[in-house]
């Protein structure tokens, strides 16, 4: 009988010599480079950073919450390109995250407070604090989320969080199809109706043909001059972006 494999390990990367793949019970879960945060490797976690990068001005502070930590790629990479932000992690697992920090310590100075807890729980705890500029939602156990982030209570406590420019981004594994983006979306229209929405990923996920990820973003005040042009500009490609009447017909059809 095979032996049962290390639940949670560090792979190295074949393309970089400091980059090292997070993996958990052998499903790659984070990547990070340890000698530059800056490089982003994963396609969905890119598109992130091309929507943080679109945030006010180039290395300007944020706020940022984080549901689910992972290997901390992007708190990393909000802390290398924007100095001085104060950003909030919130994971369920607290030996994952253990692991994590022994392995690859946070940046020393960064301004990252990590809280071992259920994200539905937390935001309503931190509604008294301060507002935060970027909430971002990466919620999965193996390729599974939880079921709450599918509900209008959790979207809305998400976009409750949020600062007048604030930004909700959500990572949405999804099988061919789009059934879960569509009732994520769903549930952030239900919460906010005014929000403009952004969806971008690989044009055949946007299809509804094949698998993976897409990012959606919820800009209650209105989506960041540029962003749109940035992603379609600076993919990973071969990538899509859809806003307004075409992301409409992609999420709910001819109606």
């Amino acid at each position: 009988m095979a032996p049962t494999p290390p639940r949670i390990e560090f792979e190295t990367d074949i393309f970089s010599s400091t980059g090292l793949t997070l993996l958990v019970d052998g499903t790659a879960q984070s990547h990070v480079d340890a000698a530059d945060p800056t490089h982003l490797f994963f396609e969905y976690v890119r598109r992130i950073g091309h929507v943080i990068d679109a945030m006010g001005m180039p290395g300007e502070p944020l706020r940022a919450l984080h549901l689910g930590g992972g290997a901390m790629t992007l708190p990393r990479y909000l802390a290398a390109t924007r100095p001085d932000s104060v950003q909030h992690v919130v994971d369920l697992d607290g030996e994952l995250i253990d692991h994590v920090l022994a392995r690859l310590p946070l940046p020393a100075g960064a301004r990252i407070a990590v809280q071992i807890g259920d994200a539905a729980s937390v935001i309503a705890e931190l509604g008294a604090a301060p507002p935060f500029d970027l909430v971002i939602v990466d919620l999965y156990d193996h390729l599974q989320a939880p079921d709450f982030v599918e509900t209008r209570e959790f979207m809305g406590g998400c976009l409750g969080l949020l600062s007048t420019r604030g930004l909700l981004v959500v990572n949405v594994a999804d099988a061919a199809g789009l059934a879960r983006l569509r009732a994520q979306a769903r549930a952030v229209a239900r919460a906010a109706p005014s929000a403009e929405l952004l969806v971008t990923g690989d044009a055949a996920v946007l299809a509804g043909t094949e698998e993976g990820n897409t990012v959606l973003v919820a800009a209650p005040a209105g989506l960041p001059d540029g962003l749109v042009e940035r992603l379609a500009a600076h993919g990973p490609h071969p990538a899509a972006v859809l806003t307004g009447e075409r992301l409409d017909f992609v999420l709910w059809g001819a109606c």
